[in-house]
Formats: C-alpha cells, sequence, structure tokens
C-alpha cells in the first residue's frame, strides 16, 4: 500500500489530483483521479476522449452534461456517469447558473486489444445503500452490484461510517485498487488519512481501514493490465 496526498491542479485551481501528480504519476489503468468543487463561473469546456472510459459521481449538488450527439442531461447529488470512449468523443459538464457542484471523476485506459465499439454515454443513480456490521454504509456505484457497469470492469463503492469501527475489504492479488478519503479523518491499515488522501493497492488480498462518523471513503478496483 502507497499513501499520496493530492494536489491543486495548477492549471484548475477547483479541481484537487490524486494523479497524475508531481508525485504520483498515472497508475495503468488509472489514468487519472480527481475530485472538483465548482462554482457557475467555471468553464470546462468540450475536451475529446479516446480509448478511455471516464466514471464520474455527483457527491453534492448539480451539473449539466453534454456530449456529441447526446442528448444534455442533468446530474445531481447521487448520479454515476460512465462514458466509454473506444472512439473519440467530446464532452463537458456545465455548472447551472447560481449552483454549485461536487464531483469526483476516474479516467481509465482502454486495453489495446479491445474490439472498437461506439462510444456510450450511461447516466445512473447509485445502488441503495447497505448497512454492514462493521459499523459501514455501503453504496454500489459501479460494478457487478450497482446500477452502472463498465467494460473495464471497475467496482466503484462509496463507503461510510455510521459508528466507530473496523472494516476489512477483500481486493484480490490481481487487482490494482485506490481508495480515496471523500470527508473525514480514520485510517487505511497503520496509516492515518484526510481528505484528499489516496492509497494505492495491489499484489493484496485486502486491506482494512479505521474510521469514525464522518469518515467517507470511494473504493476503486479493477483488474491489473497484463504485461
Amino acid at each position: 500500500m502507497r499513501i499520496t496526498q493530492g494536489q491543486i491542479d495548477a492549471s484548475d485551481v477547483t479541481t484537487r489530483l490524486l494523479f497524475p501528480t508531481s508525485q504520483q504519476s498515472p497508475w495503468s489503468p488509472f489514468e487519472r483521479f480527481a475530485e472538483t468543487i465548482a462554482t457557475a463561473r467555471k468553464k470546462e469546456g468540450l475536451h475529446s476522449h479516446n480509448a478511455e472510459e471516464v466514471v464520474v459521481y455527483v457527491l453534492e449538488g448539480y451539473v449539466d452534461h453534454e456530449s456529441d450527439g447526446g442528448q444534455p442531461a442533468t446530474l445531481t447529488q447521487g448520479s454515476v456517469l460512465v462514458l466509454t470512449a473506444h472512439e473519440p468523443i467530446r464532452h463537458e459538464l456545465v455548472m447551472q447558473k447560481g449552483r454549485s457542484a461536487r464531483w469526483m471523476s476516474i479516467v481509465l485506459r482502454l486495453p489495446s486489444h479491445a474490439e472498437r465499439t461506439p462510444a456510450s454515454v450511461q447516466i445512473k443513480t447509485a445502488g441503495d445503500p447497505i448497512e454492514a456490521a462493521d459499523g459501514t454504509v455501503q453504496r454500489p456505484l459501479v460494478g457487478s452490484h450497482a446500477r452502472a457497469d463498465s467494460f473495464t470492469h471497475i467496482e466503484c463503492t462509496d463507503i461510510g461510517f455510521s459508528k466507530e469501527g473496523t472494516a476489512f475489504f477483500r481486493l484480490g492479488r490481481t487487482q490494482r485498487s485506490v481508495a480515496y478519503v471523500l470527508s473525514g479523518s480514520g485510517t487505511f491499515g497503520s496509516e492515518h488519512v484526510e481528505p484528499g488522501d489516496g492509497a494505492l493497492l495491489e499484489n493484496a488480498s485486502g486491506f482494512s481501514m479505521h474510521g469514525t462518523p464522518g469518515f467517507r471513503v470511494v473504493l476503486a478496483s479493477l483488474p491489473r493490465p497484463s504485461l
């Protein structure tokens, strides 16, 4: 497990990057992992993705999504967007007048041998929260237990603590996983972590986190790319 701290994006002060930064390069197939807090003044603009999959999870507020050839849609708290771009597609998130929003985004590199199919956009609502005996409330975002699926087979879960406790999560030694702190403070293993911190995990059968109410983490995991 490697702990890394998020950094403010030099080109966009509304965004905190877990990577890529001066301290942490992209970690294949993870290309980018970021959190954005924006007001109506933010103008993201159309930008292109090719041979990538993008996951956006809205944490607070409202933001509009537009893409090439797609119908505009409003994303609200709990919305999950998965854009799969086997071929170039442009999209953007547009702030609504007088409103602010906070969202998390993950960009993943598609396998080079992947079959080229038309670009697609899914917009779903995060799964229903499930309260576990370890004191966590888990909400599936993307994957086998969620409403949204993905070409890369990423499994993504929003984890919060309803009471103080220690939770253990199985990962699998063929997986690469990122745990990112959204709010509160706690521990990953024996490491103290705060908002904007993340853990990069591989060759691990699982890992533990300890937290109290207010500690909230997103855990994203997918198969490690073959050499």
